[in-house]
């Protein structure tokens, strides 16, 4: 597709990613359990086209660089939000309650793609291209659960060019009362 001739740049990821000693150790919080399927499913997918096993399980969140959630308390544009800093998947209950499966795992993939370091492409600076991303490409928003060629060389170019928190630094963060984490324990998320 014309996403393929495309060229990566800065406006395309962030500065850091989630990743430490180049894996994400993910944890299901009890209120999104009942989208673990769709977690399990969108990491396989990341896992395979990484070609390595980035996104690993644990059952301790304490041990976990992300953590997922269900809230009611996102704004009501937003299916899901993905925070970085303090590793929090933020799953808008009112919509993915709403979605059938593809469109539940299109927003954990689309979400598990921000931890990799990439920006949203539906607000790329380019207009054409703002507009190719949306019906081509994952981080474009364009629903699909199929992780193509561009995204997938995207995610990886990102994790290159963006850098790892230490653990001090992500900690620092995770202890950061205006980040998603705390709000998350103290239940304003």
């Amino acid at each position: 597709s014309s996403a393929q001739t495309v060229k990566f740049n800065s406006a395309m990821h962030t500065s850091k990613n989630l990743t430490y000693n180049g894996t994400i150790k993910y944890y299901v919080k009890s209120d999104a359990k009942k989208y673990s399927s769709d977690i399990s499913y969108a990491t396989k997918k990341w896992n395979k086209a990484l070609g390595k096993k980035v996104f690993k399980q644990t059952k301790s969140m304490s041990h976990s660089r992300l953590v997922f959630t269900g809230t009611s308390k996102l704004g009501r544009s937003y299916a899901g939000v993905a925070e970085i800093n303090s590793g929090v998947i933020a799953l808008n209950t009112s919509w993915m309650n709403r979605y059938n499966q593809q469109k539940r795992r299109a927003v954990v993939i689309h979400e598990l793609g921000h931890t990799l370091g990439t920006k949203d492409l539906y607000v790329y600076p380019n207009a054409q291209l703002r507009g190719m991303f949306k019906k081509q490409t994952i981080m474009g928003g364009n629903y699909s659960t199929t992780i193509k060629s561009f995204d997938s060389k995207l995610a990886k170019w990102t994790l290159r060019h963006t850098r790892t928190m230490s653990q001090n630094e992500f900690q620092h963060y995770r202890a950061n009362t205006g980040l998603y984490y705390q709000q998350m324990l103290h239940g304003r998320i």
